[in-house]
């Protein structure tokens, strides 16, 4: 009794609402010199790992099988099995940084797979509550725990800041209920909640207050969750999920610069897949990374910190303007009469959403004039259309191109790439290294001459051979868009994902990049 009396005391100066809001100052966030939250200079899978956490009661979080638990594991290796297989795919691109933050936060590894639970590890993610990102923190407790999020900026969707505002959030919740299903538990439904049910049924038991029906359903499922992704997580061919095509993990450098930067221009420069820069650095929510103070730190693929520092020189930005990444969304002009919830609606979004993505406070009203980003909705054929018919103005001049005995030349130009310029000419980054004897790495330069397929080559032959063979096979053709693995797209066309490899003489999923046609095998199951 004495010790309950103890905790109904502690648990009196906590209030807040799960991690839509933590008004608590039992955890603060970890930061530097300048308050803010700590960033990791750099990142290699060949780095010391820190030391592991001393206390043994906080070195892992217990596993504890109950039918709930086996409920969840049923439904992930059943209904939801290409959720989890989508999950899983993507866990190990960020399994040992976000365990690294966490251990050296002095919290369990375990943590790792609330992420996946909340977010499936999409920095993308929001909730119909406009909660964002890994950790899925609404922006109220973003902002308490430190994270910057603006018009420019969102860091709920960074690896490294999210996890660090996640375990300082656990942290407080540990401090106070002593106990990580109940923590988990608060998480979800906010503390408040499980604070007036631990002091009315006198137990910190999870699993007693789940069975007498103490929680909301959600909460009750969402530590069996837990456990059943971790088990999963740890040990996938048991449970049967031995043919996963995994990301690679996440490594980085990273460099300083003094001048907003446009991460599109600085990745062709660097002849990178602007979407593999902008997986670096996602905090970004469109093309412009702006400063933080007087300086903007950008991550950047290892080993390349000269050739990123001239490319950055030559992507600087004078005046700082929002620029949506391609297909996320478009610009909307307030016209007379509009409201957030009539737009909203017009665009098949959120109120909350649309608050977020244009950092527009609740009081602020709307004037007629004022431009907006909402969700792009146009339709992918039109988008189709419309990117072709900007390809077609923006085509090379005569003078770009020649015409030798020995085959057809391109004369590159200011912001071409590798990527860009094989898609120009219908063939593969790969393609044009082979032909051009260009080694992995190697930066193009301004009127440098790349040979390129000419009209009826074998490599131009082979992409219209590839579309008619599959047109009388009765296959489809699917243009890999951003985020996609080759898991994710077995599950979209219920296919093996070694049946994709095998239609497609993929070797290496990982050299799966943003463009690339992948023929799906006539077998497919509608």
């Amino acid at each position: 009794m004495r010790r309950l009396l103890t905790l109904s005391l502690v648990l009196a100066f906590v209030s807040g609402c799960a991690h839509k809001d933590l008004g608590t100052k039992a955890g603060r966030p970890a930061t530097n010199s300048e308050g803010d939250l700590k960033d990791i200079g750099s990142f290699r899978l060949s780095d010391p790992e820190g030391p592991k956490v001393v206390d043994q009661e906080l070195e892992s979080i217990p596993t504890e099988v109950n039918p709930l638990v086996e409920k969840w594991i049923a439904y992930f290796q059943g209904r939801g099995r290409p959720h989890m297989e989508r999950y899983l795919a993507r866990s190990t691109r960020y399994e040992k940084l976000m365990k690294k933050v966490l251990r050296d936060n002095g919290l369990p590894e375990d943590l790792f797979y609330i992420a996946l639970i909340e977010s499936g590890f999409s920095s993308r993610a929001t909730s119909h509550a406009s909660a964002v990102g890994y950790w899925q923190f609404i922006r109220g407790t973003g902002k308490r725990y430190g994270l910057d999020i603006n018009a420019f900026v969102d860091e709920r969707r960074d690896p490294v800041f999210a996890t660090q505002a996640a375990a300082e959030y656990f942290k407080g919740l540990y401090s106070v209920f002593g106990s990580w299903y109940l923590a988990m538990a608060s998480y979800n439904v906010g503390e408040n909640r499980v604070k007036r049910e631990v002091m009315n049924h006198y137990t910190r038991d999870f699993w007693e207050l789940a069975r007498k029906k103490r929680l909301p359903a959600e909460t009750i499922n969402y530590v069996p969750k837990f456990i059943a992704a971790k088990m999963i997580g740890k040990d996938p061919a048991k449970y049967g999920f031995d043919d996963i095509d995994y990301l690679p993990p996440i490594e980085f450098d990273h460099i300083t610069v003094s001048q907003p930067v446009n991460l599109r221009q600085m990745a062709e420069k660097m002849n990178l897949n602007y979407e593999d820069f902008k997986a670096l650095n996602p905090k970004f929510k469109g093309e412009v990374a702006i400063l933080k103070g007087s300086d903007l730190i950008l991550r950047i693929p290892p080993g390349t910190t000269e050739q990123s520092k001239v490319a950055a020189a030559e992507s600087f930005v004078s005046r700082v303007q929002f620029v949506a990444d391609t297909g996320d969304t478009q610009t909307y002009r307030i016209r007379h009469g509009d409201t957030l919830s009539t737009v909203a609606r017009r665009y098949r979004t959120t109120v909350a959403f649309l608050r977020d993505l244009n950092d527009l406070p609740r009081r602020k009203p709307l004037k007629v004039g004022m431009r907006i980003q909402v969700p792009d909705r146009t339709p992918l054929k039109d988008r189709s259309q419309t990117r072709s018919m900007v390809a077609k103005k923006s085509d090379a001049p005569k003078n770009t191109v020649t015409i030798s005995s020995d085959g057809r030349y391109y004369i590159v130009q200011s912001g071409d790439s590798l990527f860009t310029i094989a898609r120009k000419y219908a063939t593969s980054v790969s393609e044009l290294q082979r032909m051009n004897n260009i080694k992995r790495g190697r930066t193009l330069k301004v009127g440098m001459k790349l040979k390129v397929p000419t009209p009826g080559s074998s490599s131009a032959r082979e992409v219209a051979t590839e579309v008619a063979q599959s047109k009388k096979a009765k296959s489809k053709v699917h243009v890999v868009r951003r985020g996609e693995n080759l898991s994710v797209i077995a599950a979209k066309y219920n296919v093996a994902v070694s049946d994709i490899k095998e239609r497609n003489k993929i070797r290496n999923p990982a050299s799966l990049v943003v463009g690339a046609r992948i023929v799906i095998p006539s077998e497919v199951k509608q």
